[in-house]
């Protein structure tokens, strides 16, 4: 695994807004955020190519469902 790099810019304002939860735990947070992100543009991905598109109408019901 190579290092990772940062800018020291952003180090040091995630330091600053941190707080007692610490550097490495706002880090966690992201890339578990980010993974979330990923993992369900891939189910979305697969579901598209399995069914196509969403249809306009479907759009709508969810829409109003919410």
């Amino acid at each position: 695994m190579r290092p990772m790099s940062l800018a020291q810019s952003l180090i040091k304002e995630v330091k600053e807004r941190a707080g007692k939860s610490g550097f490495s735990s706002v880090v966690a947070e992201a890339l578990e955020e980010w993974l979330a992100a990923q993992k369900l543009h891939e189910v979305v991905a697969a579901d598209h190519n399995a069914f196509g598109p969403v249809s306009a109408e479907a759009r709508r019901q969810a829409e109003q469902e919410c």
